[in-house]
Parts: C-alpha cells; sequence; structure tokens
C-alpha cells in the first residue's frame, strides 16, 4: 500500500510540475547577464541564471507576476501566462540611472533592521535544528552538465554548445545527527558512463611501509564536477554553525544562522511582501564581510514572528571554492509537524576550463518525510548505500513518466543519443568492433605504450609493455632492458584472476633478472585475494627513500625469492595480510657499474654484506574503527572512517627452514589520524613505534631504516623527516611522530590586500628517537602554500622555513618547495 500511495505521489508531483519557463536575461545591448534572480512576484521561490544569463523555472500552469533582478539594472517585473510544456521568455534589464535622492530621517536602516531580524532568526536556530534530529525522505535528483565553446576573438562570445554529461537518480534517503546519512537507491541513470567502461573496480593494498588501506573508485564519484551523487553530498544545512562540504570547499562554511554569524556577515533588510499564506516575510540581503574566507552571499527569506525559514539564495564566496568558478545555492523550505525540512534545491555552477566554460545544474526534490528511521540494522549507517537488483536497468519510460519535470530539448536529445550508445556498447557487433580496434597493431603504442590481445566475450586481456617502457637507464649496475607481460581475466561473478611475468637485461655486466607473479581474488565484496610471486630480482632494500636515493646501489640488493600472501577483509574494517617469504639475499658489490654513478653520492655504494637465507612470514592487521561502505554491483566500495586507523604488525625470521638463517621477531604499531578544527583547519598525524622483540641472528637489510631527507624538496611530512641528512637504521627500537597543520588562510584570508593572494598557513613538525644510537631529533616548519588548479585536477604549491636540532648538530633553518595533490574522489590531500 505504502508503495502505490509512494507511485501516486510522485506521479502527481510530476503533472503539478510538469511546465516550464525558460530563456535569457540581457541588457539592452544584448549582453547576458550571469547570475540575475528570476522570482514570482510576493513569494520567494524562484531561481538564477547561470554564467550566460540562461534560466529554467519550473511553474503550474497558470498567470503570474515574474520579478528579475541584476546587480546594477532596474527590477524587471512582468505578467506571464504558464500553457503546456516549454515557455520562452527572454527579459531585457534597463540599466539602472543613479540619482541623489533627498535625505530622509528613518528610525533605522535597513542594515540595522537586517541585523535584528537576523537576530531574532538566531535566537531560534538551535530550535529548528533540534525537531529535526533523523528523517527519511524520498529524494529526486538530476544533474545535467552543458559545455559552451567561447570565440578566441571576441571575448566571452559563446560559438558551440554540446551537452557534456547527463545524470538522475531516486532513493530512499535517510538522515541521523550529527553526521549520519544513508541512500537506499531504487532507480540510477548515469549517462556520463556511455561513453567509457564502469570504472568500478576495488582494490585494497595493506603495505609494509607505513600506508593504511586505499580507497577504491567508482565512476560517478570521480567526476568532481557532478558532485552529488548521495544525501550527504547535497545536504548543506544553514541550521549548523558549521557546513561541511568538501566537495565544494575545502574550509568548513560559516552559516549565515551561526552563533557568531555578525561576526562573518552584514545583514540588510531589501524588502518585504505577504505571500500566498498571508504572511509577512522579509527579504535579508545577505553580504559577506571577507571576501576570501568560506562565506555565502545572497538572499534568505524570513517569515514574521515565526522566524522561521522559507527560502534562500545564497552564492559561496569563489575564492574559497576547489573546483568552481561561481556557485550559487537555492532552497525551499516547508513546514511539517513544526519541522523545517527542505523540498526542493538547486546548485547553479560553472567551472572555466581554457577556452570552454561548463555550465552545471543540479536539481533536488525532496518528498515523502518520515521523522523516525528504522535503523535497527547493526550496519545499517556503515553501509551509506545501497543499490536494488534492477537499480540500473530502468529504461526511458520509467523516467519520462517519474521526473518531476520537463526536459530541455539539448537534453532530450541528449538521452536519445546516450540511449542509442548504450544499446550499441551491449551488442555483440560493438564488443567485436572494439575488440578488433583494440587489437589492431599501431606503431605509437609499440613505442609508447603497449601491445596486447583482448577479448570481450571471454573478459581477458594480454598485454606487453612498449619500447620506451623496457627501458631501464638508472637499473642495477647500469642500462637494463626489461620485458613486461600481463594477463588478466575476469569472470562473470566478479572474480578474477591475474599473473605478470617480466626478464630484464643488464648489459654491462651481461646478467638476466626476472620474476614469475600472479593472483586470484574469489571474494571481491572481502577483498580476499591470494598472490605469489617467485624470480631472480635487483630488489630494494626500502621502498621509501628519497630522490637521490631511490634506484641508487646503496639501496639494492640482490633477491632470490618465492613468496605468496593472503590478505582479506576479516569483518567490516578489519584487515588481515599474511605474508610468508623465502628469500636468498645477496650483496652486489661485486657488479660492475658506470663512472655516472658517483652522481648518487652517499649511496653511489652498493652494502657489502655475506649473502644469507631468510623464511620471513608477516602478518599484518588493519582496523578502520567504523569503516563506512557501498554495495554495489556485487563489489565494496570502501569510503573510509572518521576515527583513527590503527595498524599492528608482527614480523618473524624463522632460521632452520631450508638451510635459513635469520631469526629475529619484530613488532611495530602504526596510528594515523584526521582531526577538524572547525574555521581553524585541519591536523594530520602519523604515530610509529617498533622494536625487535628478539635478534638471535639479525643481518643488517633486515634492520628499520629511516630514509635521509631531500635537499630542497619538501617530501611529505607525515611519512618523513625534512632535515634528517644521513639514512639511519637501527636493530633495536625507535619511535616516530609527524604532524602537520593546514589553517587554510584563516588569518592571511582576513587582513586586507594580503587576502587577494589566496595564500594558506601551514605549521608541523615531527621527531624521531633511536635509543640504541643514542640519536634524536626534533624538527618544526611553517609555510605558505597556494592551490591551483588544472581542469579536474587540483595541487598546492608550498615554500616552508623548516628549523631541526638533534643530537649532533645544532638547529639550523632551511626552504623548500613541495608539491600536494588533491584526491577528489576521497577528498584529501596527500598530506
Amino acid at each position: 500500500m505504502k508503495t502505490v500511495l509512494l507511485v501516486l505521489f510522485i506521479a502527481l508531483n510530476s503533472l503539478i510540475f510538469s511546465q516550464s519557463l525558460k530563456g535569457k536575461v540581457i541588457d539592452n545591448q544584448g549582453s547576458e547577464l550571469p547570475f540575475a534572480k528570476i522570482r514570482i512576484k510576493n513569494t520567494s521561490y524562484g531561481t538564477v541564471a547561470n554564467a550566460y544569463g540562461n534560466y529554467v523555472l519550473e511553474l503550474k500552469a497558470g498567470e503570474y507576476e515574474v520579478s528579475v533582478s541584476a546587480i546594477g539594472f532596474e527590477i524587471h517585473t512582468e505578467k506571464i501566462t504558464i500553457h503546456e510544456n516549454f515557455n520562452t521568455l527572454d527579459f531585457v534589464m534597463k540599466p539602472a540611472i543613479q540619482e541623489i535622492d533627498e535625505v530622509v530621517i528613518v528610525g533605522k536602516t535597513t542594515k540595522e533592521r537586517g541585523k535584528e531580524i537576523m537576530k531574532q532568526v538566531i535566537d531560534k536556530r538551535s530550535y529548528f535544528y533540534d525537531l529535526v534530529s533523523e528523517f527519511s525522505c524520498d529524494t529526486y535528483c538530476f544533474t545535467s552538465l552543458e559545455k559552451d565553446k567561447l570565440d578566441t576573438i571576441v571575448k566571452d562570445s559563446i560559438i558551440g554548445k554540446e551537452k557534456l554529461n547527463l545524470s538522475e537518480w531516486r532513493a530512499l534517503t535517510s538522515y541521523k545527527k550529527p553526521a549520519k546519512f544513508k541512500d537506499e537507491f531504487y532507480a540510477f541513470n548515469d549517462f556520463s558512463d556511455a561513453n567509457k567502461a564502469f570504472s568500478g573496480g576495488v582494490s585494497i593494498g595493506i603495505q609494509s611501509g607505513a600506508e593504511e588501506l586505499v580507497a577504491p573508485t567508482i565512476g560517478q564519484q570521480s567526476d568532481p564536477y557532478m558532485f552529488v551523487t548521495s544525501l550527504k553530498d547535497a545536504h548543506i544545512n544553514i541550521f549548523e554553525n558549521l557546513i561541511e562540504a568538501p566537495k565544494l570547499s575545502q574550509n568548513p562554511i560559516v552559516s549565515p544562522l551561526a552563533y557568531n554569524a555578525f561576526i562573518y556577515y552584514n545583514f540588510y533588510l531589501e524588502s518585504s511582501f505577504i505571500d500566498a499564506d498571508s504572511s509577512f516575510v522579509y527579504e535579508i540581503k545577505v553580504k559577506p564581510r571577507f571576501e576570501q574566507e568560506a562565506l555565502f552571499d545572497g538572499t534568505i527569506f524570513i517569515r514574521d514572528e515565526k522566524w522561521e525559514v522559507v527560502s534562500y539564495q545564497l552564492g559561496i564566496n569563489p575564492g574559497a571554492l576547489t573546483y568552481f568558478k561561481e556557485i550559487v545555492l537555492i532552497c525551499d523550505y516547508k513546514k511539517i509537524r513544526e519541522r523545517l525540512v527542505p523540498t526542493r534545491r538547486e546548485f547553479v555552477y560553472n567551472i572555466k576550463e581554457g577556452k570552454t566554460i561548463i555550465n552545471g545544474l543540479i536539481r533536488l526534490n525532496y518528498a515523502d518525510y518520515k521523522f523516525e528511521v528504522a535503523d535497527e540494522k547493526k550496519n545499517f549507517w556503515l553501509e551509506t548505500a545501497t543499490y536494488t537488483d534492477d537499480a540500473f536497468d530502468k529504461d526511458t519510460s520509467f523516467w519520462n513518466s517519474k521526473r518531476p519535470f520537463t526536459l530541455k530539448d539539448i537534453e532530450k536529445k541528449f538521452i536519445h543519443q546516450q540511449d542509442s550508445i548504450i544499446n550499441y556498447h551491449e551488442s555483440d557487433s560493438y564488443l567485436r568492433e572494439m575488440d578488433s580496434l583494440r587489437n589492431e597493431f599501431k606503431f605509437l603504442n609499440l613505442i609508447f605504450g603497449q601491445v596486447g590481445h583482448v577479448n570481450s566475450f571471454k573478459k581477458y586481456e594480454f598485454s606487453v609493455d612498449g619500447l620506451i617502457q623496457q627501458v631501464v637507464p638508472f637499473g642495477v649496475g647500469g642500462y637494463r632492458h626489461r620485458l613486461n607481460v600481463h594477463y588478466s581475466k575476469e569472470f562473470k561473478n566478479g572474480k578474477a584472476f591475474s599473473v605478470n611475468p617480466y626478464i630484464d637485461y643488464g648489459f654491462l655486466n651481461k646478467d638476466v633478472k626476472g620474476s614469475f607473479g600472479g593472483s586470484f581474488t574469489y571474494n571481491p565484496k572481502r577483498f580476499a585475494k591470494i598472490s605469489f610471486n617467485v624470480g631472480d630480482v635487483y630488489d630494494f632494500v626500502t621502498n621509501y627513500q628519497n630522490i637521490q636515493g631511490t634506484f641508487a646501489p646503496g639501496n639494492r640488493v640482490r633477491n632470490k625469492k618465492f613468496e605468496v600472501s593472503h590478505r582479506h577483509e576479516v569483518f567490516n574494517g578489519l584487515y588481515m595480510n599474511v605474508n610468508v617469504l623465502y628469500s636468498n639475499r645477496q650483496s652486489i658489490d661485486s657488479l660492475k657499474y658506470p663512472s655516472w654513478i658517483s652522481e648518487f653520492g652517499m649511496f653511489a655504494k652498493p652494502q657489502s654484506f655475506e649473502g644469507y637465507k631468510i623464511l620471513l612470514t608477516t602478518l599484518d592487521f588493519e582496523y578502520h574503527f567504523k569503516q563506512k561502505y557501498i554495495i554495489r554491483k556485487n563489489k565494496k566500495i570502501v569510503l573510509g572512517s572518521p576515527w583513527p586507523v590503527l595498524n599492528l604488525q608482527y614480523k618473524k625470521g624463522l632460521p632452520n627452514v631450508f638451510s635459513t638463517q635469520a631469526d629475529f621477531d619484530y613488532l611495530e604499531l602504526r596510528a594515523n589520524d584526521e582531526i577538524t578544527l572547525n574555521t581553524l583547519g585541519v591536523s594530520e598525524l602519523k604515530f610509529i613505534s617498533g622494536m625487535f622483540l628478539r635478534k638471535k641472528d639479525l643481518r643488517l637489510i633486515e634492520n628499520r631504516f629511516f630514509r635521509t631527507s631531500d635537499r630542497y624538496f619538501f617530501s611529505n611530512p607525515t611519512n618523513s623527516l625534512q632535515l634528517l641528512d644521513t639514512a639511519l637504521n637501527t636493530s633495536n627500537s625507535f619511535m616516530q611522530f609527524n604532524y602537520i597543520h593546514h589553517f587554510k588562510g584563516f588569518f592571511l584570508n582576513k587582513v586586507w590586500l594580503i587576502n587577494k593572494l589566496k595564500l594558506e598557513e601551514t605549521i608541523g613538525g615531527g621527531f624521531l628517537i633511536i635509543p640504541d644510537a643514542k640519536f634524536a631529533q626534533v624538527e618544526f616548519y611553517a609555510g605558505l602554500e597556494r592551490k591551483f588548479r588544472i581542469r579536474k585536477e587540483v595541487f598546492k604549491i608550498g615554500i616552508y622555513a623548516v628549523t631541526a636540532d638533534n643530537t649532533f648538530e645544532k638547529a639550523n633553518i632551511n626552504f623548500k618547495v613541495g608539491v600536494n595533490f588533491f584526491n577528489s574522489f576521497t577528498q584529501k590531500w596527500d598530506y
């Protein structure tokens, strides 16, 4: 019965809002007016135009009086009649005439009155916030991207338009304070994936260095321009003091309803009117005090005496945006049993990439609110999204009947084209054609890429590296030539098998080396994988070395090995990796080396030691407390945990097994966490402590090594020290701590003129203690960083002043340059 009522409600809703008003807002010279406001007079219902003056407003059939406003122009009002389907109307705005008005003495200014009204609203903020402690509702989301091609001669002139991406979904969405979200998708339509294969594979790696599990990615979540893929992404709740919206801004946004809002905002009473419910409504202008801070700028509509938010149209300061040039948020509220809840949201935004402008529009409709969530299931909130079996199988007729508004002509055409593409992509003829194209021999692939064979029907791939990838200029003993082969096969149930043999040849020493490895993933939902590797290779002493020492002889050893490992998720968040390695380790000091090897400095000389055999067992446990995840298409996608990540590693060298000699026990504990300090920024810290419990026969290669710092480059400060000038190792115990804090412009954004530079402050430090070497080093650093964006890639370039004091040297100051990259899926920086 509930399902029938829901279907009837959605169908009725689509009939009510089946008409649309569209057009452009221009001046009397024909130039578009970006982000002009279009509103039905004497109501708070409206929208904003995009960067090129285009707008779409959903309305019932009937007569209306429309009010259009833009900065520097007179308010334009016009009576219209809405008919079926699209109604087109362009608005021509007249420039405002600046006249000197006579001075009128009034009791209070618009600023004083605006502040009085907002004080009442802020005082009542916590009342409305506490009422909506949890809810569930039916959510519809529509995302559309259009690309405008700009003329290279006439500035800002559009010479072409094309549809870029389009997606829509329906879900039962749930929320519980303070930050629990759940999406149960029953319909999902992503045309952005129509021209590419679904990238929904999963991966997991528990490394022996110091890195935690790497969260996998899925297709639609890797596009930062189509950023609303869940209830959480769109949950811009101005009743919270600070709004966390990492896909919009890296800094938390201070709400205009926050308890300290008057520090960050000025408020002005713009106008007032009586709405259809005979309520007196104030239009409050919101102006940020600081241009580069994460603040809003726009309009909030407030109902008199009850001090309820009716709706808002708010932009975010462009200087605080991560990807977007400009963005405006629109939200309408409805009162249900004393609770104020959103019924409509829109995000209107644009991105500039070279000579193209990407205009984005995201629409959300919320209906069928319930204020109790059935969350009895143990992992209800940890499994943040689920998909019904037929969620991806809904056809065009389903969406046409359920969509709560009318599509534009360009959107209809795009869907028709993409439907044809999808149907073709799923056909046997397309698969054969694609296989034929990929299997076609191309000379450029032979040189720069890979050559091989693929069969989409049997789901296997075979490839050999191109000639450039075969070249190893800084190999052991000089130039080496490597031939690498890869074969993989995936089964319908998600299981997968792969093998990866390689062989390389050193011309100076005339030596042949190589290995043969493979893996079998037998349970994708549990990341369960068995791997093996056998070979005779030149291996690294430590994989995490400075730039100079990474490929140098001093960091290499000959390794005749056989290795097998098994990793899986024991239960949600707890990962276990078991590794057994049999290795015959030999020094490479007898090899010949070219003369240029001296450029490696202190790493140029190989380590000399007596060869030995070792049977090394390693057991890794890593725990992500209350780890969140998604199950999609029979695969588990890990989203991470808000709590510290703990890792326990135990290594044991077993003697007298096939003549093995090494005999020791080693234990290491790692913990890392990220802490958000509201507007003060984000801290990241990592603690590592290890010790050899027993070392009856411990060789140098098995010691715990510490990287030498790069001279001018600022390396990842969560893994290394910046002024460690000597390669250190220990056969006993050690303790290391690393810390970095990004203020994200908290101080500099408030300083006039300097805030135009968009600089961000960073501080941090760390220490390393090695008791048996009687060595201790403490260091501190401070730096200035600046964000840059090249298309979808965001990164920071920083300059840092570093000082350190250790057991053997006095403090000194060095300057370094660093590059820090942003991951658009995890919403995290490298450091």
